[in-house]
């Protein structure tokens, strides 16, 4: 990034710390929050977002807000009269109508007789993100980390909050004892699914992609969202062997979702370490990275195993 260009978007940046929030507190005055700041999160892989938080008076959960999805890409569009009012505006709204639907005071979030319909599984990348795991109990799979979280509506939004120790403890539970359960809802609420990949590409394109041959298969689930869990779906990659009929190797594609490829179709490992350096440098955002690592599938254990790390950071 040049250097005006980084300038242009660190003052963006201030001025949304600064004084964005009193903005928004500005247009909800008739609701008296409390209390409207901006703090910094680090999200998935380190990636850090500003976000907008608005406590209510009369609610136990406040709705935070991330400022990036309403920032134009080019910050040119800042010099226009108007744009921050604008962004101001449409935050207050969405606030607005994400406290109408909150619950109100006094409804515990973290019920234990809600554990098998709340509380799912996450996968993500263990050593990126190992600073922002904290005390957060997880399950190592190869290099990835198997996180528990708890599902919640705010604002008309399924939000996903981390399962932290201190939460297992006042439930009296361990990781271990709720692992299966919580497996067990995230098969349930988000189903597996095992698709050729000119299958999936046909759907997402509306059928403008037609007639594709390709030799990868997709791995994730129905919403095409936060997949990579369908890893541990039991009987999943072994119906995928199956329907192969041969080991496979596994790209981590992103976070919603991996690529399945026949071995014999590619023996060349370094040229798949390739392609993964390369989509994770030049084609993802750092959020959406999973691995850079290349996966097998290996049928006499039934499971996953690290073929090639990749040469990437």
């Amino acid at each position: 990034m040049k250097v005006d260009e980084f300038q242009k978007q660190e003052s963006i940046r201030r001025f949304a710390m600064e004084q964005l929030p009193d903005m928004i507190k500005e247009r909800l005055a008739d609701l008296s929050p409390e209390s409207v700041y901006a703090r910094e999160s680090i999200k998935n892989n380190g990636k850090v977002l500003l976000g907008i938080t608005v406590v209510p008076k009369d609610r136990d959960m406040a709705p935070c807000i991330y400022v990036e999805r309403y920032i134009p890409p080019d910050p040119s569009r800042f010099l226009q009269e108007g744009v921050w009012e604008r962004i101001a505006d449409k935050m207050a709204g969405d606030f607005r109508y994400a406290l109408n639907l909150m619950e109100p005071e006094g409804e515990s979030l973290f019920l234990p007789e809600d554990i098998p319909e709340k509380l799912v599984l996450d996968v993500v990348n263990l050593e990126k993100n190992r600073n922002s795991i904290g005390d957060q109990p997880y399950r190592e799979y190869m290099d990835l980390a198997i996180l528990m979280r708890w599902e919640t509506i705010c604002g008309g939004r399924t939000g996903k909050i981390p399962v932290t120790r201190e939460i297992l403890e006042e439930w009296g539970r361990s990781y271990d004892e709720l692992y299966d359960i919580a497996l067990k809802n995230t098969v349930r609420k988000y189903p597996g699914r095992i698709a050729p990949l000119e299958e999936i590409l046909n759907e997402y394109s509306h059928g403008l992609i037609r007639d594709l041959e390709s030799p990868f298969y997709y791995i994730g689930n129905e919403s095409g969202l936060r997949g990579v869990a369908a890893i541990l779906y039991p009987g999943l990659l072994r119906s995928l062997y199956d329907r192969i009929g041969e080991p496979y190797y596994v790209i981590p594609s992103s976070i919603n979702e991996l690529l399945a490829l026949p071995v014999s179709f590619e023996p060349d490992r370094e040229r798949l370490d390739g392609l993964i350096w390369e989509v994770n440098t030049y084609m993802l955002d750092r959020s959406e990275i999973l691995s850079d690592s290349l996966y097998q599938y290996q049928p006499d254990i039934d499971q996953l195993v690290i073929a090639r790390t990749s040469r990437g950071v």
